[in-house]
């Protein structure tokens, strides 16, 4: 799925930012995301119509940060190197191969939950979207809130999309 959004022309925007969010939707656990996000603290103190709407506007952040950072196809070949199952958690070790870049590596931690296998984190050289995110956003949650954090969002939520390599 992932290698049909990248086959999708770099001016299609929209069509990329619909592909990547249905990708998200339906392949990743953007809730669980969300929750782990805020930190146990947070979310328990958050109403959950607040915690709703920052989960929206995290997704939406989400979309449009990598739809704009998504490259193009050009003969990338995607590999399942092995997998490793610790706790309730599966680890899925692959990598992608382009014969213009470096060999990148992408671990996928995939939790079996109540609608079936769904993404809870991935590591692209080590680093993770969940530790990220969460780093990016402490912050504003620190001075701010749950409110100052879903504002801060909208907010970039509404800024030109960033140039897409291969543009």
């Amino acid at each position: 799925q992932a290698i049909k959004i990248l086959k999708i022309p770099v001016d299609d925007k929209e069509k990329r930012k619909d592909e990547l969010q249905s990708l998200l939707q339906s392949k990743f656990d953007m809730p669980f995301i969300a929750k782990i996000i805020l930190g146990k603290k947070i979310y328990k103190e958050t109403p959950k119509d607040k915690f709703n709407k920052f989960a929206e506007v995290f997704e939406l952040h989400i979309v449009k940060v990598y739809s704009s950072q998504l490259g193009t196809y050009k003969g990338q070949k995607f590999t399942v190197n092995n997998t490793d199952i610790k706790k309730k958690d599966a680890f899925v070790y692959s990598t992608i191969e382009s014969p213009d870049y470096p060999t990148t590596t992408i671990v996928w931690r995939v939790r079996n939950r109540e609608n079936g296998l769904k993404v809870i984190d991935m590591q692209v050289e080590g680093v993770s979207l969940l530790r990220t995110k969460r780093n990016d956003f402490e912050m504003v949650l620190n001075s701010q809130g749950i409110d100052g954090l879903i504002m801060t969002l909208e907010t970039m939520n509404k800024l030109p999309d960033l140039k897409i390599p291969g543009e």
